[in-house]
């Protein structure tokens, strides 16, 4: 596991004119993201997380998120990683979900531990020393991030041993968390359609195998996972068409087709028309 990059930031909002910040992005690493004082929402994977700290989130790779801080003053540190692939519970995105959940009162018995705490702050007080001008800096600071793995890791194995978690909160009749990663994916689709997305991009965000994501797809929503891609961005399309002047050309670049002749034939495949005839017919 390698450090990739990491910074922390005060948030003060009387420099700011805006009501609330709003940060956040897509990078292709895990990111620890801590935060540490003031008020969040943290929309990620197609969930809303209304956050009160101190609170740790991981962000799978290649997912847009965005932090939005409605406090006028804030702390939070995030730090990318690579390589934590390796480690085995942190490999599977229903874990992270059940995760980001615990950090926002999925179980209202769940808090940091202690132990926990300590190290988060710790780091914060490296980060604040700029680390990388510290001799052996990075390397202690990613072994506090290993602390911090070690510790998430050894909590989401308790609550698969434990699936009652507490009474007052167990999850509905029916819960699954392949259930959910579907979901979570489609989601992703749905917010990400006009990008590149191929079946090995969902493998790799879901940890499932090619032919079991296939099928439990297809379970939840009637497509597979490219088929649904693809109805999305042909809905789309038809939004396109039949709201607005855009050129054919433009209309294939907003839902992700990578030349006109492309969409043009993926959409008289799906409609019986070309683009064309399909807005005159409007």
């Amino acid at each position: 596991m390698k450090l990739r990059s990491y910074c922390i930031a005060y948030h003060d909002a009387t420099v700011s004119a805006a009501p609330e910040y709003k940060t956040g992005g897509i990078h292709p690493a895990y990111e620890l993201l801590f935060l540490a004082s003031g008020s969040f929402q943290l929309l990620w994977l197609g969930e809303k997380y209304e956050v009160s700290p101190p609170s740790l989130f991981i962000l799978t790779p290649n997912t847009p998120h965005d932090l939005i801080i409605h406090s006028k003053n804030a702390v939070f540190w995030y730090i990318e990683l690579t390589g934590v692939e390796e480690e085995p519970h942190l490999s599977k995105l229903q874990n992270i979900l059940l995760w980001n959940r615990l950090q926002s009162g999925f179980d209202p018995y769940f808090t940091l531990s202690p132990l926990m705490e300590r190290c988060l702050n710790e780091i914060s007080n490296m980060l604040d020393m700029k680390i990388h001008d510290q001799p052996y800096g990075e390397q202690l600071l990613l072994l506090n991030v290993r602390k911090i793995l070690l510790m998430v890791s050894g909590t989401l194995e308790l609550y698969g041993k434990d699936s009652k978690l507490s009474n007052s909160n167990a999850p509905p009749s029916g819960y699954s968390l392949s259930k959910d990663v579907i979901q979570a994916l489609a989601r992703y689709m749905e917010s990400t359609y006009k990008s590149k997305i191929t079946l090995k991009d969902l493998t790799q965000i879901s940890n499932f195998q090619a032919t079991y994501l296939i099928k439990r797809f297809k379970e939840e929503t009637g497509f597979t996972p490219i088929d649904y891609l693809l109805e999305l961005r042909m809905e789309a399309a038809k939004t396109y068409l039949s709201t607005t002047e855009m050129p054919i050309q433009k209309v294939a670049e907003e839902t992700g087709y990578p030349n006109i002749h492309h969409f043009s034939g993926e959409f008289k495949r799906k409609t019986g028309l070309s683009p064309t005839n399909w807005r005159k017919q409007r």
